[in-house]
């Protein structure tokens, strides 16, 4: 296999290519004077199966659509050099929350994106916890979606529920969804450990971007005296998760810890999780670069997903069914 990143996520791909004992092909990413992406690949690659490595979000190498226009032009050079596959690995999946046609006279930008990776000469792509799952349905060649709740749910074994017993943990804790539109992941988790979970209503103000007026809890389950376990997909600016914990604030918990795949954390994130005390951790995985945001945050924790994109890359070059990924 030939592993191939730029410079959207650089120290996974590091990560997953000492996890595999495979270097990564020498290439370079530059720009022109005019900001175009300038790829070469220095190392043939023909009839060779290849897997691209990159994640959708914006960092100081440059905007997610820069960075995105540099892994669609990747794919276009291996393409073009003759590659027998091309997977890319696209840990968050850029313009996920834009599913649907939800409003009169707007995009459906993720079905958008299918098209372009498509033409570019994609034959597989792999993205990890799709922020809705028919995005799948998007593309004419295979799209998988892998599943962070083992790699999450094992730290939180290990570091959060460490030495209680099972009747301990149901009695301190209990699993939050933000918004009911995390219903069957919340259930998920919930089914893992045998804790009851909530589900919370976000009213939005619809004339401003990324504003949450207020959150509703749903059910009678009584949460007072315990911590919740916030579970999302994703989390931008924390504005759904810090209206969720004034609500669940004023039915009597005590405190909560935000579990998201993907950290994005833009914007006021950091002052709002620095700000609230009842936010205890923020727990996210590395499907995005986290280095400037643990230097803002100091409640935040990284979970490495290098063993799961790993294990994916194994059974796709090895022909081997990826079942057992998503048991």
């Amino acid at each position: 296999m030939k592993l191939l990143t730029g410079n959207s996520h650089p120290e996974l791909a590091e990560s997953v290519s000492g996890y595999l004992g495979v270097p990564i092909v020498n290439c370079t990413v530059g720009r022109f004077a005019n900001g175009e992406v300038n790829i070469k690949l220095h190392e043939c690659i023909r009839n060779q199966d290849v897997f691209i490595l990159a994640t959708g979000g914006s960092t100081a190498a440059g905007t997610l659509n820069d960075l995105l226009m540099e892994t669609l032009i990747m794919v276009n050079a291996c393409r073009l050099s003759s590659a027998k596959s091309i997977t890319v690995f696209m840990a968050c999946y850029p313009y996920a929350r834009q599913d649907k046609k939800d409003k009169s006279r707007t995009p459906i930008s993720a079905r958008l994106m299918a098209d372009f990776f498509e033409t570019a000469g994609v034959t597989r792509l792999v993205a990890v916890d799709l922020h809705a799952a028919q995005i799948q349905g998007f593309f004419h060649v295979p799209c998988d979606n892998l599943y962070a709740i083992d790699v999450l749910c094992t730290y939180l074994r290990d570091t959060i529920f460490v030495g209680l017993s099972k009747t301990e943990i149901q009695d301190r804790y209990v699993f939050v969804s933000p918004d009911n539109g995390g219903a069957k992941r919340i259930t998920a988790y919930s089914k893992r450990y045998d804790l009851n979970n909530v589900i919370m209503h976000k009213e939005r103000d619809y004339s401003a971007v990324n504003k949450v007026e207020k959150t509703i809890l749903v059910g009678e389950q009584s949460i007072e005296g315990k911590i919740g376990i916030i579970v999302d997909d994703m989390c931008d600016t924390m504005g759904t998760v810090v209206k969720a914990c004034e609500s669940l604030e004023e039915h009597g918990m005590i405190g909560a810890i935000v579990v998201v795949t993907h950290g994005v954390l833009s914007g006021p994130a950091a002052e709002r999780i620095n700000g609230c005390d009842f936010i205890q951790k923020v727990i996210v995985t590395n499907t995005l670069p986290q280095t400037e945001n643990g230097e803002r945050i100091a409640k935040l924790e990284v979970v490495d997903i290098t063993g799961l994109i790993s294990d994916a890359i194994q059974c796709i070059s090895a022909g081997h069914s990826m079942s057992k990924l998503f048991s």
